[in-house]
């Protein structure tokens, strides 16, 4: 009798021993994304005194579209940058206006009203110390003889980038050849320069596309290019500026954030052939037992935290009244991962109740094959049945953040959204791409069709590591001080998407484009996306005023949020001492120092040396 009892009390511990382990994340991990935040005080300077440092945007009388589209990037760049500077008209310029200027940018390529007294007085403010950047080519630019051209051949056009100077850690290594290089393309003037002209990028076959030269005591800065009226390139544009000047301050956001779309989601079942092969198990205890524990040591190693988009189902219906409950499987593996997630400080947003994105026929295209919603009802009721099983699952979570199916979203699912998710503040679409009808493509800032929504982009995509890719991550930390990544757990299960590599390979692959982000920028706090954009809102209404004389540097600011962060750099000089504030020193050369400069009070002084 005592063996039964005791065969009967190990099965009982065994028994109880696998509850255990398997429902320990619904019993010991407070899975509430709670977003409790300190309340922000700002704060300003007082007395700031006038005579700030500012810049000088030149434009033609002529509002061309590629003019237009220039002048609306450095708009953006220079806004968010918090970066003064005055707009003028090549035809209203007055004699003794550009003097005062730290920097002149010419954003055209038309120069019919410049006047001569006006062109001899910009060449002499260069020679005595000031900088001229120039963003637009033109066969008639009356200052291509001083800024080193010294014969025009007629144009051509020229495939890829590679950098000879360093404008900014990771840009300045970078090298679109090769297949790649047909990626960038530019239509450049053909030209012969000066033996004292200075490569800054070229393309693929060896043509400039970005020089300078010195003259006296100041410097040209040549585009000869087309790509600046891209805003894929405005982190390249921000940076070309800051390294044309001889003090130059920018403030960033200071974030790194993962996001995993479809994910948690439904796993697959049954064995995959790239899968089975390798590890001898099905796909679904693949990405349980391997890929992720494989993915925490990622975000260990490289300092990462994900956010992870939640989605219900792939079954296409779309119709409320058609749709089915969800699999009981599916549901655990979802709550599993879910938890697994949460207890590593992440973040859960939604993907959708399924991969059909929200909008009516005629706002989105149809190149996936999608199928539409009968009507915005419908799609109201898959954003409430998403929000509930959230709620089940995850013990009263409600998100905060979507990210579209596709990255496709209508209007109308964006109000839909709205209406039936009270919790939603952010959408997280593309920064830049293609503009195919309906793919939500957007700056950082309020939704024009939903304005109690913040538009918050990611800058990069994909598990496969990519050159491309690599440069629209530096592209990001270079423009906002921003790495906002995503890629798909099934992008390794697609031999195009994973190039048919094994996920050994992958995650080698995966990593790398965080070991080259903190191998140059490990000062990048990493964060969820929620976090990231609590970051961003509160620098909107943030002023910064720089003041200089000698070698002492006044920095001051209005709605201080308690602390911001910024790019720093120097042409000449160093730190000596900054008070109210720290400096860490990011990169140099023979040329230009790049510092990350942390402010803690709304006024603070830099000494040089």
């Amino acid at each position: 009798m005592k063996i039964k009892y005791l065969i009967g009390l190990m099965l009982v511990l065994g028994l109880g021993l696998q509850f255990f382990r398997v429902n320990k994340l619904n019993e010991i991990v407070d899975v509430k994304q709670g977003y409790r935040y300190k309340k922000i005080i700002y704060s300003g300077s007082k007395d700031i005194p006038k005579g700030e440092l500012k810049h000088l945007v030149i434009t033609s009388h002529i509002d061309s579209e590629t003019q237009g589209e220039i002048y609306e990037n450095l708009k953006e760049v220079f806004n968010y940058a918090k970066v003064a500077y005055d707009v003028k008209y090549l035809k209203n310029l007055k004699k003794g206006e550009v003097s005062r200027y730290q920097s002149i940018i010419i954003a055209t390529d038309n120069y019919k009203y410049l006047k001569k007294n006006i062109y001899e007085e910009i060449k002499d403010y260069i020679a005595s110390g000031g900088n001229l950047i120039i963003l637009m080519n033109s066969y008639f630019n009356p200052f291509n003889e001083i800024a080193g051209i010294e014969k025009l051949k007629g144009f051509t056009v020229g495939n890829g980038l590679k950098f000879k100077k360093n404008i900014f850690p990771g840009i300045d290594g970078t090298k679109i050849i090769g297949e790649d290089a047909e990626s960038i393309t530019n239509s450049l003037l053909d030209t012969k320069l000066k033996a004292d002209v200075e490569i800054i990028a070229e393309t693929s076959e060896g043509y400039p596309i970005l020089f300078q030269r010195k003259i006296g005591d100041g410097r040209i800065i040549y585009s000869n290019a087309t790509f600046f009226v891209d805003r894929s390139v405005n982190g390249i544009l921000i940076q070309l500026i800051s390294y044309g000047n001889n003090l130059f301050l920018q403030n960033i956001v200071n974030t790194k954030i993962i996001d995993i779309d479809d994910f948690p989601a439904p796993l697959p079942r049954g064995k995959h052939k790239l899968i089975y092969p390798k590890y001898k198990v099905d796909t679904r205890k693949f990405f349980r037992d391997i890929w992720w524990p494989d993915m925490k040591k990622i975000a260990k190693d490289e300092n990462l935290i994900y956010t992870g988009y939640i989605i219900g189902t792939y079954e296409n219906i779309t119709q409320a009244d058609k749709f089915n409950e969800f699999n009981e499987n599916d549901l655990l593996d979802r709550t599993y991962f879910g938890r697994e997630l949460l207890a590593l400080n992440g973040e859960i947003g939604i993907h959708g109740y399924n991969h059909q994105p929200l909008g009516l026929s005629e706002e989105l295209n149809h190149d996936h094959n999608y199928k539409d919603w009968e009507t915005v009802e419908d799609m109201a009721a898959s954003i409430r049945a998403t929000r509930n099983n959230l709620s089940e699952m995850y013990g009263g979570l409600q998100a905060r953040v979507y990210v579209p199916p596709s990255n496709m979203l209508g209007a109308t699912g964006k109000k839909a959204l709205k209406e039936n998710l009270p919790s939603l503040e952010v959408l997280s679409g593309l920064y830049n791409g293609g503009g195919e009808k309906g793919v939500l493509i957007t700056k950082i800032g309020w939704d024009e069709d939903e304005p109690s929504l913040y538009n918050f982009p990611r800058f990069s995509s994909g598990i496969l590591y990519d050159d491309i890719e690599m440069l629209g991550i530096y592209k990001g930390i270079a423009l906002y001080g921003i790495v906002h990544h995503f890629f798909h757990p099934d992008d390794l299960l697609d031999n195009e998407r994973g190039d048919g590599k094994s996920w050994k390979e992958l995650k080698e692959e995966f990593s790398r484009y965080f070991k080259n982000v903190n191998e140059k920028f490990g000062f990048l706090r990493a964060q969820t996306a929620y976090d990231g954009y609590r970051e961003v809102l509160k620098l909107e209404k943030l002023k910064v005023h720089i003041f200089k004389e000698g070698e002492d540097i006044d920095i001051y600011f209005e709605n201080f949020p308690g602390k911001t962060y910024h790019y720093f750099r120097l042409r000449g000089k160093k730190i000596e001492k900054v008070v109210g504030g720290k400096a860490q020193l990011i990169t140099f050369d023979e040329e230009t120092t790049l510092y990350l400069l942390e402010a803690n009070k709304n006024k603070i002084s830099i000494r040089l040396k």
